[in-house]
């Protein structure tokens, strides 16, 4: 009688979790309602196993703790001193209890630990051959329209760039922020390329909170009759019922942004109806994961998901597209357009940008991998 002798295998460990800064010039001048930027500063997440197999993150600030109080340089005091030990000697697979543990150990830090989730669903998926949206529940789409956002001030630049970027095939449509200068202005540089626009691309802006509830009920209606398909958080962060009224008494989509940062905010946005859409960043989410159960909120709510961005590098965009891969409706797209703004990426082969959209990367985890050489060119010591 022959037996049966059971070989039992023992789970990889996490053996290093490490962290470095890049710092990664823009293209272009880049501008906000409150700054304007040069250069975009990532935080790498790299988690080890022991038989070697490595996972990469990113967790990325929008320029600054201008947006959320977060920055490069805390997150990476609060990874390696607070976060990192907690996940040293653990089965990178146990992703929903290893976060438990960090949320008892470190409360909020959303972008720091939207880093490590990143990373370690990264090295999931390489340790099992399958692409992070499988292990999300698998791929709706493989593109994802992208709109560009024009931040010259300049209209002949402006349309200048529209030229190009339709005429290369990068973007179908475009995005303008708002809030720098006084309404009536702003209004009129709005009219003047929605002209440009028309017939051509969609167009969307972005106030970044910069309004009172009595500039958007003067400013919606105006931006409707040009032609503006959608306007992003045109009040503080925390006028929930501000933004209710606003959406109301609306003709263009609203979008919620700052306002919904995590599922707890989710529901609140449902219950007072205060958006038609919601921009899904897997930053201020906390990841994956997170930005997923938001997305499913909006979703069974009627509120349809956008996938926005905080310009983030390769990584944080392939990430990001493996998130949309999983979305039946997509209706606007994204702005997932980081790699496109940066002078130099870190990743080995760049992502793809074609017929208007970001496109799915292949191969297990990511899809992307480090380019070691850029890296340490561009590593803050």
């Amino acid at each position: 009688m022959l037996k049966t002798i059971e070989t039992q295998v023992e789970p990889a460990r996490i053996a290093t979790v490490t962290t470095v800064i890049v710092d990664l010039p823009f293209r272009r001048l880049q501008r906000f309602a409150r700054l304007d930027a040069r250069a975009q500063n990532v935080l790498l997440v790299r988690i080890r196993t022991h038989d070697g197999v490595e996972g990469v993150g990113e967790a990325t600030v929008p320029c600054g703790p201008w947006w959320s109080g977060d920055s490069v340089e805390a997150m990476k005091v609060t990874v390696d001193r607070y976060l990192a030990p907690g996940l040293i000697g653990q089965d990178p697979r146990d992703v929903a209890a290893i976060f438990a543990r960090l949320g008892r150990a470190v409360r909020n830090n959303a972008f720091a630990k939207a880093g490590l989730e990143i990373a370690l669903l990264d090295l999931i998926g390489k340790m099992h051959d399958l692409p992070v949206h499988a292990l999300l529940g698998g791929r709706s789409r493989s593109t994802c329209p992208v709109a560009w956002p024009l931040a010259s001030g300049s209209l002949e630049q402006d349309i200048e760039e529209v030229d190009q970027m339709l005429g290369s095939g990068r973007a179908s449509a475009f995005k303008v922020k708002m809030g720098a200068t006084d309404l009536a202005a702003d209004l009129a540089r709005i009219g003047k390329l929605a002209q440009a626009l028309e017939g051509r691309a969609g167009l969307r802006v972005d106030p970044n909170e910069s309004w009172t509830e009595a500039d958007a009920v003067r400013a919606l209606p105006a931006l409707a009759e040009m032609g503006v398909e959608m306007v992003e958080q045109p009040v503080e962060r925390a006028l929930l019922d501000g933004m209710a009224r606003i959406t109301a008494r609306a003709t263009l989509t609203v979008m919620i942004d700052e306002g919904a940062q995590s599922e707890t905010d989710m529901i609140e946005v449902v219950k007072r109806n205060a958006a038609h859409m919601v921009s899904i960043k897997l930053m201020k989410s906390g990841g994956l994961w997170p930005a997923k159960r938001m997305a499913d909120i909006a979703t069974a709510a009627g509120i349809t998901p956008y996938m926005g961005t905080f310009l983030e590098s390769s990584i944080g965009t392939a990430a990001g597209m493996q998130l949309a891969a999983t979305f039946g409706r997509l209706p606007l797209g994204g702005e997932m357009i980081g790699p496109m703004l940066l002078a130099e990426d870190i990743v080995t082969q760049p992502l793809t940008y074609a017929g208007g959209a970001l496109h799915l990367p292949d191969g297990p985890g990511l899809g992307v991998a480090l380019d070691e050489d850029k890296v340490r060119a561009f590593r803050r010591d």
